[in-house]
């Protein structure tokens, strides 16, 4: 059964499908438009009803421009373009996404770390060529060869691409700010996890991927039992 069959009633995603050839690209323009599939040494059409999802990191519309990319099946495939931004082009979403890589790692290895807000800053600055997925072994490297529950700048095992080294690009924000706006995204982070679990700092702790007393000493450094944040006296 092929994974067309396979899917029928369902959904199909097709990752890089600018990488295939033309020749396969005429297959699967066949199975969109006629809704059959013809299994190798068979001698009847399958009839299939499959939602097909595709993904690309190449310009299809360029790839149609050189040839190597059927116009015809862009077309059929076009039905609905979601365009996944670069994520150097979403900074604010980085310390969201490697706090929640770390908390993967430090439950599959069943110890605690902390990212050090150097360590986010320095994140945010840096350009991602290899995305979420880089940053996500990045994560796993450091927690890999952690000697410290709080992780620096300084543990890096080899230096991220740096987003002020690109002329190209604009000059990255001061640093002042930055710093700013990592703990008024961390601030709010534990906030919001906080009023999640009913104010239990264990459980807030586990999901945000802190030690106990990480939270209790990033609650002292926020003030978030104070009157104004409405979370006072956090339950443990």
């Amino acid at each position: 059964m092929g994974q067309f069959q396979a899917a029928d009633g369902g959904t199909l995603f097709l990752d890089e499908i600018g990488d295939l050839s033309l020749t396969a690209q005429a297959k699967i323009l066949r199975v969109l438009e006629a809704k059959v599939v013809d299994r190798v040494g068979g001698r009847t059409s399958i009839p299939v009803d499959v939602r097909v999802l595709t993904a690309s990191n190449k310009d299809l519309d360029a790839e149609i421009k050189k040839g190597t990319f059927r116009e015809d099946l862009y077309y059929r495939l076009k039905v609905l373009h979601i365009h996944m931004p670069a994520l150097r082009e979403i900074r604010e979403d980085i310390p969201l996404l490697a706090n929640h890589f770390l908390a993967e790692c430090c439950r599959d290895s069943g110890k605690q770390f902390d990212l050090s807000p150097s360590l986010l800053r320095r994140m945010i600055e840096s350009d991602w060529p290899g995305n979420v997925r880089q940053l996500q072994n990045q994560i796993k490297s450091l927690v890999a060869c952690a000697r410290k529950r709080v992780i620096g700048e300084e543990d890096l095992p080899e230096r991220i691409p740096d987003l002020r080294a690109r002329e190209s690009r604009p000059a990255a924000a001061p640093a002042a700010s930055l710093k700013g706006a990592v703990e008024n995204l961390e601030r709010q982070m534990i906030a919001e996890m906080l009023h999640a679990t009913g104010n239990n700092q264990q459980k807030t702790a586990k999901a945000l991927g802190l030690s106990r007393q990480g939270l209790i000493n990033k609650l002292k450094r926020y003030r978030l039992n104070s009157g104004e944040t409405h979370l006072s006296g956090a339950a443990s």
